[in-house]
């Protein structure tokens, strides 16, 4: 909601507006040009970074039709303020700056304030909030300054319907823009140790599985050592020749002696 000071002004009253070349006195219509602070408002935006982003609030033409120089009076006093605050006291840009708030103040003095207001509420929600660039921003201060000179100071519209989903400002887009390409990296990071950690177990079961395998045939065959020699059992007088024409099978049986000579010796000793 904005906030402003009401306005006493009487019907005959005239205001003045002090602007950087002189003095101006209004009569309905400003007669004098505004070179001199044009010129100004040049100088001040060469005076600041070209990359630097000044916020305000407006609503452009399309929306905001013959009222929208009205409606952008007051946020645009707001945004130079801010701006204002940026600079030291003895600032020459404060001092710029300071001069073309005052212009604004005494134009929208010249306009009914508790219509202005309304209007404003009316249209609250087609405000947009931007930041703009120096060059842009200036150029929108130029246009309503000059735009003001040949305004009616009546004004009456009728706001469109609020847009059901908010308009994305140029930060918004570019804050969407940069969630959506870091999406994609965050997945990476999360999808790449899942699988490799996945892939880790599982080559860890099957390796205890083929283990476990392995020594238990290991011990089933020192338990039965003619268990996995069927020509043996059935040619009990080729045992030996087998056992010889094996190495494998007699260095197994050779290991399993060993450990039943070592059971039965202990089995002694006990």
């Amino acid at each position: 909601m904005f906030h402003m000071k009401e306005a006493k002004i009487g019907g005959s009253a005239c205001v003045l507006v002090l602007l950087f070349s002189g003095l101006v006195t209004c009569s309905g219509v400003f007669g004098s040009p505004l070179t001199d602070d044009v010129a100004t408002l040049d100088t001040l935006r060469e005076n600041l970074p070209k990359d630097y982003k000044i916020p305000v609030r407006y609503i452009s033409k399309d929306v905001g039709g013959a009222c929208w120089l009205h409606l952008n009076l007051y946020p645009l006093e707001i945004s130079l303020k801010t701006l204002a605050l940026k600079f030291g006291n003895l600032s020459s840009n404060r001092e710029n700056i300071t001069i073309f708030i005052t212009m604004l103040q005494g134009l929208r003095f010249t306009v009914d304030n508790e219509e202005l207001e309304a209007t404003m509420q009316a249209f609250k929600c087609h405000y947009r909030s931007v930041r703009w660039s120096t060059r842009r921003y200036f150029g929108h201060v130029k246009e309503v300054l000059v735009a003001f000179a040949s305004a009616p100071l009546q004004f009456h519209c009728t706001p469109p319907p609020c847009p059901t989903v908010p308009p994305i400002t140029t930060g918004q887009d570019s804050q969407k823009h940069v969630i959506d390409r870091a999406i994609p990296g965050l997945l990476a990071l999360l999808i790449i140790p899942c699988g490799a950690t996945l892939a880790l177990f599982l080559r860890t079961v099957l390796c205890r599985k083929v283990c476990c395998a392995r020594r238990r045939r290991e011990t089933d065959t020192c338990t039965f050592p003619g268990a996995d020699s069927p020509e043996t059992q059935s040619d009990p007088e080729d045992g030996s020749s087998a056992a010889h024409n094996d190495p494998e099978s007699s260095s197994l049986n050779k290991q399993c002696r060993v450990q039943q000579d070592t059971l039965g010796s202990e089995d002694t000793a006990v």
